[in-house]
């Protein structure tokens, strides 16, 4: 009787630690970073975000980190080796689109829309740390997750965009 009990038990241990890590393991996804409201809901499976139709990626997978439009002059002044990645068309990198927001210095341009098929070019890259940017935070965001995809680890992305940066000191 004491080994039924026993075996009752483990087999009840057994399945309620199963069931627990199973609902600590399931993944939870967002829309595909996109720099709208929506980057912050969450879902229990995949598909398409609600609001902005994006295709819904696991949260874990989002590795990149924001930084403020009013620290990133400072931030590039102390880190002059961050490389700078403007990923707007080239009219508005140089300035020809209405409006114009200006580009840092020193950055590449490499637009969105040829990131994936282009991304050779910046594994020279691959360890160094990465800032990205656009006119208002809507693409960038994409591009660090595409970065952070090929193995880029250490991206950081301009929230809110050239749109929002009023410190001229590191603009060209």
């Amino acid at each position: 009787m004491k080994y039924l009990i026993y075996l009752f038990w483990s087999l009840t241990l057994f399945s309620s630690n199963a069931m627990h890590s199973q609902k600590k393991s399931k993944p939870m996804y967002q829309c595909l970073p996109c720099g709208l409201d929506c980057d912050r809901q969450r879902y229990s499976k995949p598909g398409a975000c609600k609001t902005c139709q994006m295709k819904l990626v696991k949260v874990a997978t989002i590795k990149f980190k924001n930084i403020a439009p009013e620290k990133v002059c400072a931030y590039i002044a102390i880190h002059p080796k961050t490389i700078l990645l403007d990923v707007r068309t080239a009219e508005e990198f140089n300035g020809k689109a209405e409006p114009h927001f200006g580009s840092l210095k020193n950055a590449i341009n490499l637009p969105i829309q040829e990131l994936e098929q282009r991304i050779s070019e910046l594994n020279q890259f691959k360890k160094s740390e990465i800032l990205v940017y656009c006119s208002h935070s809507h693409r960038s965001p994409q591009a660090s997750y595409i970065l952070n995809q090929h193995g880029f680890h250490r991206v950081l992305n301009l929230s809110g965009g050239m749109s929002v940066l009023n410190d001229s000191t590191c603009k060209k």
